[in-house]
């Protein structure tokens, strides 16, 4: 293998990433068709970024070079495509940008697992109630969002029981509910629950409490 395809392979991180960052983009058509970027626009922000790296490159070993590319590549491509979004786009557009990044940290287990993600975006959309609701009804906790829960336990793996252990410990979820800001660190969820990650916590919180769903995104973007 010559020098030329050693430095060659040593990019194919890059190259990952840059690639996957490209169809965030095309994606964004769908939020509003006013969003098209062509191959063209994406090409000159790499090509800026390939020119600022150049002047810091020298300093840099392999490793570091690497992986200042990804995050310089990363800071354009936001800066230059949000100034075009309507404000109400923007958090979508990091989380998108959020979601491809952990798809390919994921890549050697699947990636990320598409039903959560699409259940995370819809929610619940169960009317069947096979078991009364634990909280009794006409109390903080609607049919509605029952339903959601028992089918968020039964299509997801990840939440297998978690409907079960949520009867056990309505309680605690009552309190977490009436919380000003249920997606703080200062609640302990029941169990095993706490230790779900930020993305899987996000989903509960679309059923239970979606109006701090926003709060929830941000954490897991930051």
């Amino acid at each position: 293998m010559n020098s030329m395809e050693v430095i060659r392979n040593g990019f194919v991180p890059v190259a990952k990433r840059v690639s996957r960052l490209f169809f965030v983009l095309t994606d964004l058509v769908t939020v509003d068709p006013m969003y098209q970027y062509s191959l063209t626009f994406f090409r000159n922000i790499y090509r800026s970024t390939i020119k600022s790296a150049d002047r810091v490159e020298p300093k840099l070993n392999k490793k570091e070079r690497k992986a200042y590319f990804i995050k310089e590549f990363t800071a354009n491509m936001y800066r230059n495509v949000s100034r075009s979004l309507f404000v109400k786009d923007k958090l979508l557009f990091s989380l998108l940008i959020c979601l491809k990044i952990m798809d390919e940290v994921q890549e050697s287990t699947g990636g990320l697992n598409i039903p959560e993600i699409r259940f995370l975006m819809t929610g619940g959309s169960s009317v069947e109630m096979p078991r009364e609701n634990p909280a009794g009804q006409d109390s903080w906790l609607s049919n509605k969002t029952w339903c959601g829960l028992m089918e968020l336990s039964r299509r997801l793996k990840k939440f297998e029981g978690f409907d079960v252990d949520f009867e056990k410990h309505v309680k605690v979820w009552e309190t977490i509910y009436d919380s000003n800001s249920p997606h703080s660190d200062e609640h302990v969820w029941p169990g095993k629950w706490n230790e779900l990650s930020i993305l899987h916590k996000t989903i509960v919180m679309r059923l239970i409490r979606p109006d701090k769903v926003i709060n929830m995104i941000q954490k897991l973007i930051t």
